[in-house]
């Protein structure tokens, strides 16, 4: 920023079982988002090591990147990053068209998602044309549409009323059931007794971390 350095994370360091549910909480510029963009690798550490899925973040190319988030990693962002020209089911399938499925067989696994999280009888609709919450709702849709390895969820309850985020909540606990790998952040203490494991942030420091064998709440 300028002549000034952010450090947005430092000395962190954890490991995240495949089919575990883990919440990252903190307060807001605590690194929560951040960190999910890393593991994404939407961003790039500037040191140390970042294994993911079997690949090493820190050293893959943009391609290669690219291509183990269209496959195996669905992305759930704040702002909900719905493409406005087209409708919601169209939003959902296009990672599994990105990847050569067949349009009927991307519209049956899109619908299957929308039918997890709520938005059946939506599908031909626009993303204006909907709440913020149902926005939010087809967000998760399209991270969750097809056989997803990893799911990253930044505050996917934020826009939700406490029922429909307890509901959202059950849907990706769900998945971890199925074997899913699934990391979110919250800010809602509700919604951490879904969680396998439990990292607290502050100022970009893993304040403390927390299994299920050492009582997560």
């Amino acid at each position: 920023m300028g002549k000034q350095t952010v450090t947005a994370l430092r000395d962190v360091s954890l490991s995240l079982p495949a089919g575990t549910l883990t919440a990252l909480t903190g307060p807001s510029g605590s690194g929560k988002s951040t960190l999910l963009h890393l593991i994404a690798g939407l961003e790039r550490v500037d040191s140390g090591t970042l294994d993911v899925l079997g690949s090493q973040l820190h050293s893959c190319t943009a391609a290669e990147l690219s291509a183990l988030r269209l496959r195996e990693i669905g992305f759930v962002h704040q702002d909900f990053s719905l493409l406005a020209d087209l409708t919601l089911i169209e939003n959902v399938r296009l990672p599994l068209e990105a990847t050569g499925t067949a349009r009927k067989d991307a519209a049956a696994a899109a619908r299957e998602a929308m039918g997890r999280v709520g938005l059946e009888g939506l599908e031909q609709r626009f993303p204006a044309e909907v709440s913020g919450g149902q926005q939010q709702r087809a967000a998760i849709a399209r991270a969750i549409v097809g056989s997803r390895t990893l799911v990253l969820a930044d505050e996917p309850t934020g826009s939700l009323d406490s029922k429909t985020g307890a509901e959202i909540m059950g849907v990706l606990a769900q998945l971890r059931d199925e074997g899913v790998t699934v990391v979110l952040s919250t800010h809602n203490p509700a919604n951490l007794s879904h969680a396998d494991q439990v990292a607290v942030l502050q100022d970009g420091t893993l304040l403390s971390f927390t299994t299920a064998e050492e009582g997560v709440a």
